[in-house]
C-alpha cells in the first residue's frame, strides 16, 4: 500500500522521538521509540517509564495505553491474561481470537469479537483511515506483519508508528519466512516465549507484579502436565489436520507438522509439550504442511486425528466447518476404514493464536485426548457446539487461582 502523503502532513497525534533521538515538538510525551531500539531513552519527566520488545526496541511513555489494536489473537490473549483485555477496541483478524476458554474463568470476561472492527479489508489491505478514526493508544502487533502480508511499504508503516500509534509487538506464531522484513533498522530480531510476551506487554501495561505471578502459575502448570506425559511405548500415533480443508471442500486434507523445529515459538507448542508421535514423521520435505487424499491418511491410519483450527473453525462465515469435516470422515466410505474414526478418537484442536490462558486450556486439552488413562478423558464430541467443562476433580490446573491472578484478587 502506497504511503498517503495528505496523512502523512496531518498534525502528529502524539509527541515522539525520532530515530536519531531529537525530541519532535512539545507537550506531554505519550509513546515513543528509543534511538537505538534495544535500549531505554533518557527520561524526559518523573513520570515516564519504559517497555522493550523488538522490532521496535523500547517505547517510553507517561501513562499507560488506555486501548489498542490487537493482531489474530495472541496478543490478546496476553493482555486478558493481565487483566487489560477489556481495552482492545479492533484487530487484524478477531474472528481468529477464540475466547470460549474465557468462559471457564470466574469474573474474567472480554468483548465479543465479532464487535471488533477489522482493520483490514478483504483483500487484506490496512485500513489506514479506519486507524485514524479509532485513534488507539497501542498497536499490539509487529509492524512488519504490516509489509510481509497486508503491502504495506516502510514509509506506511512508519507513519502509522509516529502519528497513529506506537507498535508493539513481534511475530513469533511460527518461524518467519525467507525474505522477512526487519523495519526499522533492517536487523534481525528474536522470536519471543509465552512467557515473555507476558512479561513485555506487562511492563508497557505497568502491571509487572501480575505479570510475575501469571508466569509463574503457567510454567508451574506447564511442567506439572509435561511431566506426566507417558514413556514413548504408551504413545498413539497422531495426526494433525486442518479442521476446515477435506476432499469435499479443498483439494485434499491439510496435514500440519506439529514440530517446527523452532522451540521459541508458540503456535503448535502444545504438540510439542505433549510430545506426540506424528503419524507423518519426515513427510514434509521441510515444509509445515502437506496436501493428501484419503490413499495417503489411509497409508498412515493414525490411531487419533486431531482437527487445527477447530476452535475456530466451528463458526466460520456462518457455517460449523469443522463439523463439514468430521461428517465427511464419518460418511466417507474411505474415511469409515481410519483407526481413529472407528475408535470415535477424531478430536477439536487448538487455536494457534495463544497466548497463557488459552494455552493452558489447549494444553489440558490436548493431554486428556491423547492421553486419558493418566490425565483423564475429554468430554463431549468433537461436534459439541461448544466445548465441555472439564470435572473439577480432573482439572490440570487450578481455574479459580488463574482467575484470581487475572482479576487482581489474589
Amino acid at each position: 500500500m502506497a504511503r498517503d502523503t495528505d496523512d502523512a502532513d496531518a498534525p502528529t497525534r502524539r509527541d515522539y522521538l525520532e530515530y536519531g533521538g531529537a525530541v519532535v515538538g512539545s507537550g506531554v510525551l505519550a509513546g515513543c521509540l528509543s534511538s537505538n531500539g534495544s535500549g531505554p531513552t533518557e527520561s524526559t519527566t518523573d513520570t515516564t517509564y519504559t517497555a522493550t520488545m523488538e522490532p521496535i526496541g523500547t517505547l517510553e511513555r507517561d501513562s499507560v495505553p488506555q486501548n489498542f489494536v490487537g493482531g489474530w489473537g495472541a496478543a490478546a490473549d496476553v493482555m486478558t491474561a493481565l487483566g487489560q483485555g477489556e481495552k482492545i477496541v479492533a484487530a487484524e483478524g478477531p474472528q481468529f481470537w477464540f475466547t470460549g476458554f474465557y468462559d471457564k474463568l470466574p469474573g474474567v470476561s472480554v468483548p465479543d469479537p465479532d464487535s471488533l472492527d477489522r482493520v483490514l479489508t478483504e483483500d487484506w489491505a490496512v485500513r489506514k483511515e479506519l486507524l485514524y478514526q479509532l485513534d488507539p493508544d497501542l498497536l499490539a502487533t509487529d509492524p512488519n506483519r504490516y509489509i510481509a502480508y497486508y503491502g504495506s511499504d516502510e514509509d506506511e508503516v512508519e507513519e502509522i508508528h509516529d502519528t497513529i500509534a506506537p507498535f508493539f509487538g513481534n511475530v513469533s506464531r511460527r518461524k518467519r519466512g525467507d525474505g522477512w522484513p526487519n523495519w526499522p533498522d533492517g536487523e534481525s530480531y528474536p522470536y519471543y516465549t509465552i512467557p515473555e510476551f507476558v512479561e513485555r506487554y506487562g511492563e508497557l501495561f505497568r502491571a509487572s507484579e501480575r505479570a510475575t505471578a501469571l508466569n509463574e502459575f503457567y510454567r508451574t502448570a506447564q511442567e506439572e502436565m509435561r511431566s506426566r506425559v507417558p514413556s514413548d511405548s504408551d504413545k498413539p500415533t497422531v495426526t494433525v489436520l486442518n479442521a476446515r480443508n477435506n476432499p469435499e471442500t479443498a483439494e485434499g486434507f491439510t496435514v500440519y507438522n506439529p514440530y517446527t523445529g523452532f522451540e521459541k515459538t508458540y503456535g503448535k507448542k502444545q504438540y510439542r509439550d505433549m510430545e506426540i508421535v506424528d503419524a507423518f514423521d519426515g513427510k514434509y520435505d521441510g515444509q509445515s504442511g502437506i496436501t493428501i487424499g484419503y490413499e495417503g491418511l489411509l497409508e498412515a491410519d493414525p490411531d487419533i486425528i486431531i482437527l487445527h483450527f477447530a476452535v475456530n473453525y466451528r463458526d466460520w462465515d456462518g457455517k460449523d466447518a469443522t463439523q463439514a469435516t468430521v461428517e465427511e470422515l464419518r460418511s466417507s466410505s474411505l474415511g469409515q476404514k481410519l483407526t481413529a474414526v472407528q475408535e470415535d478418537n477424531v478430536f477439536v484442536g487448538g487455536t494457534p493464536y495463544q497466548g497463557p490462558i488459552i494455552n493452558l486450556f489447549q494444553t489440558e486439552m490436548l493431554g486428556k485426548q491423547l492421553y486419558p488413562d493418566e490425565f483423564g478423558e475429554w468430554p463431549g464430541d468433537v461436534t459439541d457446539d461448544r466445548l465441555p467443562d472439564v470435572p473439577e476433580e480432573e482439572q490440570l490446573f487450578d481455574r479459580d487461582t488463574l482467575a484470581e491472578i487475572i482479576t487482581g484478587d489474589n
